[in-house]
């Protein structure tokens, strides 16, 4: 498959553009650049509740998909591809630089929106009643604030179980 390099940066105004074509309504949030959680809860804390973490994966040979849960849990990449009905072998993680070229997101600026034709958005099932969410906007210096209804909506997300069971007595 054949497909232009986005131009850096572009998939902000894309995302942007697509939040308001839906009806989505949202907020920017601006900060110093962020690439980790840590980094967040230090640079950002007043975003960590409700923070998504999104883990952009491709399909080997095709489809890219944008995984998203809440920003401690871990994703469990034999339930996120038995989700997708796929084997886990085919599900790869994408490098920091492969998602950048393939799909305009900066690291630590990853989100939920799909920026292009053929990726599919997964929310994990522990988001289902979420209100207020907040998530990459492309850049790492710009958080984006939606209600999370709106979000799967307008993504036509899929809430499936896609994290690690957590240990008995921890807090994620």
């Amino acid at each position: 498959m054949y497909h232009l390099p986005l131009v850096e940066n572009m998939v902000y105004e894309e995302i942007l553009s697509f939040l308001k074509k839906k009806g989505v309504p949202f907020k920017i949030h601006r900060h110093e650049p962020v690439v980790t959680i840590r980094q967040a809860e230090t640079i950002a804390p007043d975003l960590i509740d409700g923070l998504l973490k999104t883990v952009a994966f491709r399909i080997k040979d095709s489809f890219w998909v944008l995984a998203a849960v809440k920003c401690r849990d871990r994703i469990d990449y034999r339930k996120l591809a038995a989700a997708l009905g796929v084997n886990r072998r085919e599900l790869r993680s994408l490098s920091p630089e492969e998602v950048l070229r393939d799909l305009g997101y900066e690291v630590g600026g990853v989100g939920p929106i799909p920026p292009r034709e053929g990726v599919l958005t997964v929310f994990d099932e522990g988001l289902r009643n979420a209100k207020i969410v907040y998530f990459g906007s492309g850049k790492n210096t710009l958080t984006l604030e939606v209600e999370f209804d709106e979000l799967l909506k307008a993504t036509e997300g899929k809430l499936y179980p896609i994290v690690h069971d957590s240990p008995p007595g921890s807090d994620s």
